[in-house]
């Protein structure tokens, strides 16, 4: 391969790998990884990305930075001790005094972040931060993005502006963690975007607040046995409907339970 082709098949190992590793290539210069991962290869170097510890050295090495600007993640402690996640924008870069940089600053200490959801902003250090790219999985590959659709031309149309322009989504982003989803055409796809669909979450979480204490404090609950009744449903039932709607806010003892449980509850075919 010469040119083009092998500039362009070494772009596609690198995404590729990046995936397996469940990292979000969006997140990452990929020429800088493709300089110093294949193209700089000195003694020890076996083909392409053959050395484990040249590679590692070179992801870590040009993972992108936070900027001004940047959708990033935070916990935020809400007055009644809950933890929130929440997402915001990087407005400002401060010093361990709290002070402010007079420049753009190398390694800055602390970050205040803009949040939409809350009564005010986020002031933190910079490793409590983790930018909003390392959640979201962007794909444009036509197959995935339209992927189970069942309208008359088998395509999603953008959800902001596809109920008047028609427009057919060209991006999907999904929430890694819940599976939610929302498909773009180009021209609406954005970062608040992504904030959107993260502030989607958190309203699941709040909702679900009360349902995951009392799972945390007894799990047990969860396989209590189902109502006779045509009419009712037992608390355990209503407990196994919410899991399987949100099986991500599930407690952790609570979803070892409830897997059990559906192992024992489940007819063998046959």
């Amino acid at each position: 391969m010469s040119g083009y082709g092998s500039i362009r098949a070494v772009r596609d190992i690198i995404v590729s790998t990046l995936e397996k590793e469940g990292r979000n290539p969006n997140a990452y210069n990929i020429a800088g990884i493709a300089r110093d991962a294949f193209y700089n290869r000195g003694p020890g170097w076996g083909y392409g990305a053959e050395s484990e510890e040249k590679w590692r050295a070179a992801v870590d090495q040009h993972r992108r930075p936070v900027a001004l600007g940047d959708l990033v993640r935070v916990k935020v402690t809400t007055k009644t001790g809950h933890t929130e996640t929440h997402y915001g924008k990087i407005t400002q870069f401060r010093k361990a005094n709290g002070g402010m940089y007079r420049g753009r600053p190398v390694k800055p200490h602390s970050v205040y972040v803009e949040l939409d959801h809350h009564t005010s902003g986020w002031l933190g250090p910079l490793a409590e931060v983790t930018p909003a790219l390392d959640d979201f999985e962007i794909t444009r590959e036509w197959s995935k993005v339209h992927e189970g659709c069942m309208s008359l031309d088998s395509a999603y149309r953008c959800l902001r502006c596809g109920s008047f322009s028609y427009k057919s989504a060209r991006v999907m982003a999904v929430h890694t963690v819940s599976n939610l989803r929302v498909r773009l055409c180009e021209e609406c796809f954005n970062d608040d975007e992504l904030g959107r669909l993260g502030h989607e979450i958190l309203s699941y979480e709040r909702t679900g607040r009360q349902t995951i204490a009392e799972l945390t404090k007894n799990p047990e609950l969860i396989t209590e046995p189902s109502s006779n009744s045509r009419y009712e449903k037992s608390d355990g039932e209503m407990y196994r409907e919410w899991a399987d709607a949100f099986p991500w806010l599930v407690p952790a003892k609570a979803a070892e339970l409830y897997a059990a449980w559906k192992e024992q509850t489940t007819p063998v075919a046959g």
